[in-house]
């Protein structure tokens, strides 16, 4: 083949990757840290005092080391402000590849700094990073190494679910039920073996798709009753690079050859993923969480969730060194690319129950935004 048709079948290939990404592009302004946060007309403008039975902190994504990282610090003194709090860690806990044996000890400091961050009770979920770097080279090895130090964090209130590499669903009660109130429940997930079928070896107990929504359809029906949030590392609607928002022309350039031979990129319209998406949101149809929550994007992000669920959330802005870039959807309450999480409070005003969010961002002592769910 000669030189000038190879490099017309290379060009091809890079146009038709790049156009490939463009039927699922998002098109709308960048709400970066450098501008102010976007917030709908609709979102609720003032939000009345609540009495906090439970409150808990959303993550994700802050798998990198910052000396004295102003996040983790908020973090702490936000979960210690109230009587009875968990923190949930959304995924991506350890950038690029998990807690493996050759970077033990990296991988060890970084996930301590965030464990260490407050004696709150904490639940740790894995991300696509934490199994590894690439699609085609994850493996449950980082997976059950993370488990293993997070089980046996010296405070004995830390615990990583999804155990050993199963996708779950996992449930915990973070307040039982009592006079007067609800019980605070989290299910947590892990798509990731959904997504990259070739993980599926690694739960100990054979799992399938319909196994995994049959037991997620029982945990839901048995708490109705109850406040839940279910957990993830993957959105299922997102204004960030994973949902469809460019990264910029020359980015795309490099990125989408390398999604391409690295196995996938991990997006919302990806067919594994859209396939979990799809089946999960028919289960949750039958009995809603008040809260769906997940990072992946690195972003915050409130979203309406129809009669899927409450809301949805996306906090994945954990760590400096990873926020991106987002714009707002047509179901937007919230969007902003600015290192922070979210804090979910379950409560009563005047004996109604009620779940408000607020959006926490690094430098600000007081939320930036924050609503209660409709």
């Amino acid at each position: 083949m000669s030189r000038s048709r190879s490099l017309t079948c290379l060009c091809s290939l890079l146009a038709l990757l790049v156009l490939s990404g463009c039927a699922h592009r998002l098109r709308g302004p960048d709400h970066g840290a450098a501008q102010p946060p976007w917030v709908a007309d609709k979102a609720s403008k003032e939000v009345a005092a609540l009495d906090v039975q439970h409150r808990v902190l959303l993550i994700g994504d802050a798998g990198y080391y910052l000396e004295d990282d102003p996040t983790l610090a908020a973090l702490g003194r936000w979960a210690a402000a109230v009587e009875s709090s968990s923190i949930v860690f959304l995924g991506d806990n350890i950038y690029n590849d998990g807690l493996t044996d050759e970077e033990r000890e990296r991988g060890e400091q970084i996930l301590g700094q965030q464990l260490g961050a407050t004696p709150a009770h904490k639940i740790v979920i894995p991300g696509n990073h934490d199994w590894g770097m690439m699609p085609k080279n994850m493996n449950a090895k980082a997976i059950r190494n993370q488990q293993a130090f997070v089980d046996e964090w010296p405070d004995g209130r830390a615990e990583f679910i999804p155990k050993d590499g199963c996708m779950g669903p996992h449930t915990r009660v973070l307040l039982e039920a009592g006079a007067g109130r609800r019980a605070v429940v989290f299910i947590a997930l892990d798509p990731t073996p959904w997504i990259n079928e070739r993980l599926r070896a690694a739960c100990p107990t054979p799992e399938t798709h319909e196994g995994v929504l049959a037991r997620l359809d029982r945990e839901l029906a048995r708490y109705s009753d109850d406040f839940v949030l279910v957990g993830s590392h993957y959105p299922m609607l997102t204004g960030g690079p994973h949902g469809g928002l460019s990264y910029g022309f020359l980015a795309e350039l490099i990125i989408r050859p390398l999604g391409w031979m690295m196995g996938g990129l991990m997006n919302t319209y990806e067919p594994e993923y859209a396939d979990w998406i799809a089946r999960t949101q028919e289960v949750f149809r039958r009995n809603p969480p008040e809260v769906y929550a997940a990072g992946h994007d690195h972003s915050l992000q409130l979203l309406d969730s129809g009669d899927v669920a409450g809301i949805y959330v996306v906090s994945g802005a954990g760590a400096r060194e990873r926020v991106s870039t987002v714009t707002h959807l047509p179901e937007s309450y919230f969007a902003h690319a600015s290192e922070g999480f979210v804090v979910a409070d379950f409560g009563t005003r005047d004996g109604r129950d009620a779940v408000v969010l607020r959006v926490v961002e690094a430098g600000s002592e007081s939320p930036v935004f924050e609503m209660e769910i409709p």
